[in-house]
């Protein structure tokens, strides 16, 4: 691994539990106090699962340990031979002087350290970086640069800023960053991962934020073509008060997609677009950056 100010790059060589043919730059991402987010590069198994792909992660850094630690969530039905039980990952320093924070760019030498073929038994490092406390975050903040990220179509920034949020022991059940986390799922076609989040969403949150849940399930059953179960959803998310963010272009996009269907969302589209919000309220729903 290499570090430049809070920027963490790693490298897996080749070999290893992926098999790798040649080297590769398998991590990437940045630090926010103790917590980095990024994403990284694994292998799976499984008949169904892709050979190799890329994952947002949000691992915690423990200082006594010299290790980054957290729970990779691979594609439903897979495993990887990079990760322990439960998907949980950890990546320490092998030798008493590496270490993994990250140093100053104008530092004469940057430290190195790899990650182990194997992970550390349980009650090692995987365990302490589990059970240590995540810094506070600012939750408002961090969930308009989630929306900002979903509106500039980049869902992998976007779910580490929700991983964030929920993160937090208060805000583990945050309807806003659950819906954005489906979202997310959604715009990089990982469906199953999307309905997961959001049914999350409509169980805990009420008001506008069961509304939107709702309508992003519509979204994702209509891609799916489950019509039937699209259109419920639709039905529900109107019923519970949803309309349309002005100015939101992902949402637009999506109700464009409605109206390519004809007649069939048409009496539902016709309700959602004569709504006008009350003046004064600003916009809500997921690319929002208002959440």
């Amino acid at each position: 691994m290499r570090s430049d100010g809070e920027h963490l790059t790693g490298t897996a060589p080749a070999g290893g539990p992926c098999q790798r043919p040649v080297a590769e730059q398998i991590l990437n991402g940045d630090f926010q106090g103790n917590v980095f987010l990024g994403e990284i590069t694994l292998c799976q198994t499984g008949d169904t699962c892709t050979p190799s792909r890329s994952f947002p992660v949000m691992l915690v850094y423990n200082v006594e340990e010299r290790a980054l630690g957290g729970v990779v969530k691979l594609e439903p039905g897979c495993e990887s031979p990079a990760l322990g039980k439960n998907g949980m990952l950890v990546l320490r320093a092998p030798e008493q002087g590496a270490v993994l924070t990250p140093v100053s760019a104008h530092a004469p030498e940057q430290r190195q350290a790899q990650a182990p073929a194997q992970v550390p038994p349980s009650g090692g490092a995987a365990q302490v970086a589990q059970q240590r406390r995540v810094e506070p975050v600012d939750v408002a903040a961090t969930l308009k640069l989630g929306q900002a990220a979903l509106l500039a179509q980049n869902p992998i920034t976007a779910s580490q800023h929700f991983q964030l949020v929920l993160s937090q022991e208060k805000e583990k059940n945050n309807a806003w960053a659950l819906t954005g986390m489906g979202v997310a799922h959604f715009l990089r076609k990982q469906q199953p991962e999307a309905l997961k989040y959001l049914e999350q969403a409509r169980s805990v949150g009420s008001g506008a934020a069961r509304a939107e849940a709702f309508f992003w399930t519509a979204c994702v059953k209509r891609a799916a073509q489950e019509s039937r179960l699209a259109q419920e959803a639709l039905r529900r998310a109107l019923a519970e008060g949803w309309s349309p963010p002005e100015g939101n272009v992902l949402v637009e996009r999506e109700l464009q997609q409605f109206s390519n269907d004809g007649t069939l969302y048409e009496a539902q589209l016709k309700q959602a677009r004569g709504r006008k919000r009350v003046q004064g309220r600003e916009p809500q729903g997921a690319g929002s950056a208002s959440p």
